[in-house]
C-alpha cells in the first residue's frame, strides 16, 4: 500500500556518484529502472558506496534523480554536509514542500519504481493542487534492507497557481 502526504523539509545536500540516464527528457521514465539498478549495484560492488558511509549524517540510504546540464542523472550516495571525496559530486535539495510517497515490501528498486510511477503517472496531474518544481527527486531507503524494503520518494512540489 502506498501512502502520501505533503511535508515541509529543510534544505539538505547529498554527496555521491553520478551516472547519466538520458540526454534531456523527463526526470521520470520507466526505461530508467534497469540503468539505475545497474549503476547502484556497481557502486556497491566497486566499494564506492562503502567509501561514503563514514560521511553519512543520516541512517537512511539515498539516491537522487536530477537534471543537470541538459542531462538526467542518477546519483547514489549519502546525506552529508562534509567535504566531497575525490570523484564524488553533490546534489542540493531545496527547503520547501515535498510530496512524500511511502511504501514497503519487495525489492527496493521495484518499490521506488511503484512510488515514482504513482507520483508522476497519477498524483501529479492537472487537477492536483501541487506541481512538480523540477528540483531533484530523492529515493530514500528507510529500513536498510533492499530485499524487503521500506522506502520513500520525496518529490519537490509547489502550490499550483490559481487561474
Amino acid at each position: 500500500m502506498i501512502s502520501t502526504r505533503i511535508e515541509t523539509k529543510e534544505a539538505f545536500r547529498m554527496i555521491g556518484f553520478k551516472a547519466t540516464l538520458s540526454e534531456g527528457g523527463a526526470v521520470h521514465a520507466p526505461d530508467y529502472s534497469p540503468l539505475k539498478t545497474a549503476f547502484f549495484k556497481s557502486t556497491l560492488e566497486n566499494g564506492s558506496m562503502a567509501s561514503l558511509r563514514p560521511l553519512s549524517e543520516s541512517p537512511y540510504g539515498f539516491a537522487a534523480i536530477a537534471q543537470e546540464d541538459g542531462k538526467v542523472l542518477y546519483v547514489a550516495g549519502v546525506q552529508s554536509a562534509k567535504p566531497l571525496p575525490d570523484s564524488a559530486g553533490e546534489v542540493l535539495f531545496p527547503g520547501g514542500q515535498y510530496l512524500v510517497l511511502s511504501g514497503q515490501g519487495g525489492l527496493s528498486r521495484l518499490a521506488f519504481d511503484r512510488l515514482e510511477d504513482e507520483a508522476f503517472g497519477g498524483i501529479l496531474n492537472e487537477d492536483y493542487e501541487y506541481v512538480y518544481t523540477g528540483h531533484p527527486v530523492a529515493e530514500v531507503l528507510t529500513n536498510g534492507n533492499p530485499m524487503d524494503a521500506e522506502v520513500e520518494v520525496w518529490v519537490p512540489v509547489g502550490k499550483r497557481d490559481a487561474d
